[in-house]
């Protein structure tokens, strides 16, 4: 490592063109920390005594004090820190929601409190719907968490333990054939194939919109999904629908885009409005998705391989199919086996009488029935 020799508890390092600090923590544990603003000997030297300065202040008072930090350095820290770690897609799609978080939340980042935080969701939950609250929700408590155990910038994370916006319940998210069939046969005929690949392939938007032609292997009937949502390659394996969906579409050059020129917005609003004419406004390019694991879980695949189908990064994820399990709905039921066992001993003879007539008549209860008898007894007390 290319350093000059450490002096005055600050060095120069020519690999990393900046200055460094070394220093003895609050917590008696030996840091050393890049001045981000420091040019020159002096100016690391000067952010050094502050340093010194608040480490002092934090053994005395036993907590760390939260720094001076903005809001907005926060977030801008945060997409540094998110750039290697996420999808193009997914890093594109965060610029809208620091900007809303920016808009709605103290210009302080450690003026962010839960009461905050709390307004912040009841303010957005009558503006947008409660998954896209919840969603912005997941990104602030993941950038103070951040803040707190790994950048020490702050004390407390605001966000841990805010109630996300309870959603309506409502129709389970996936399509049924009819609707899908319906939902190919509306749309317009730039939007079919794309529709129909993931609802066959159970792929994400991103993942079919970057899939390029020499990603497409189609003697051995593969996919090699490279620009996924856990920034990882995933090789999928697809059926004969999916298989007859690209074959229809013309073939381009080997760094062509299967799907060349399709805007993933306008896809994705163009769905929408598809689900909305079906009568099915809930539904988005998304649902196809989910109607793919859906279908699968329902013809008895396992929840480990739809999983891996779907490039679920942890099992809990892909729990939310189980009850459409036939295998899982039928365990639960057969639990009533021992419970029940023994307390129909009523056999199908028993059922008629000798006279052949039903024991339960067909046109409600005679007058010597039991159900007479009980209404005949309560009127008689009552009298």
């Amino acid at each position: 490592m290319a350093k000059a020799k450490e002096r005055d508890g600050v060095y120069y390092r020519a690999d990393r063109r900046g200055w460094w600090a070394s220093y003895i923590d609050a917590d008696g544990i030996h840091q050393r920390k890049k001045i981000e603003d420091a040019h020159t000997r002096k100016q690391a030297i000067d952010a050094l005594a502050q340093i010194k300065t608040k480490v002092a202040t934090e053994k005395r008072l036993g907590v760390r004090q939260d720094s001076e930090i903005t809001t907005k350095e926060l977030f801008e820290r945060f997409k540094k820190h998110q750039k290697s770690r996420v999808s193009s897609t997914t890093y594109d799609r965060l610029d809208g929601i620091l900007d809303t978080l920016e808009k709605h939340l103290p210009a302080q980042a450690k003026a962010i409190t839960k009461a905050a935080v709390n307004e912040f969701v009841d303010t957005r939950a009558n503006q947008v719907k409660p998954a896209t609250v919840a969603k912005e929700l997941f990104t602030l408590s993941k950038i103070l968490r951040l803040a707190v155990d790994e950048w020490e910038l702050l004390n407390k994370n605001a966000a841990h333990g805010v109630k996300r916006p309870k959603q309506a319940e409502g129709r389970t998210k996936y399509l049924t054939p009819g609707e899908l069939r319906a939902a190919l046969q509306t749309a317009e005929p730039w939007m079919r194939a794309p529709m129909a690949l993931a609802a066959t392939t159970g792929c994400r938007r991103g993942e079919l919109l970057n899939l390029r032609w020499m990603d497409v292997d189609i003697k051995k009937r593969l996919l090699y999904l490279r620009e996924t949502k856990n920034g990882t390659t995933r090789i999928l394996r697809v059926n004969e629908p999916a298989m007859q969906v690209l074959s229809s579409l013309p073939e381009g050059r080997p760094g062509d885009h299967v799907f060349e020129g399709v805007d993933g917005q306008k896809l994705s609003v163009y769905c929408r409005r598809v689900f909305h004419r079906l009568g099915i406004p809930d539904a988005s390019f998304h649902t196809l998705r989910h109607t793919a694991a859906s279908w699968l879980v329902m013809e008895g695949a396992s929840l480990y391989a739809v999983g891996q189908i779907l490039g679920h990064k942890t099992p809990r994820m892909t729990q939310r199919y189980a009850h459409l399990s036939p295998e899982y709905m039928a365990d639960s039921m057969d639990r009533l086996d021992g419970v029940m066992r023994g307390m129909w001993t009523e056999s199908a003879a028993s059922r008629t009488l000798e006279a052949g007539t039903p024991s339960v008549p067909e046109n409600g209860p005679k007058s010597d029935s039991l159900s007479h008898r009980r209404v005949t007894r309560k009127s008689a007390n009552r009298e």
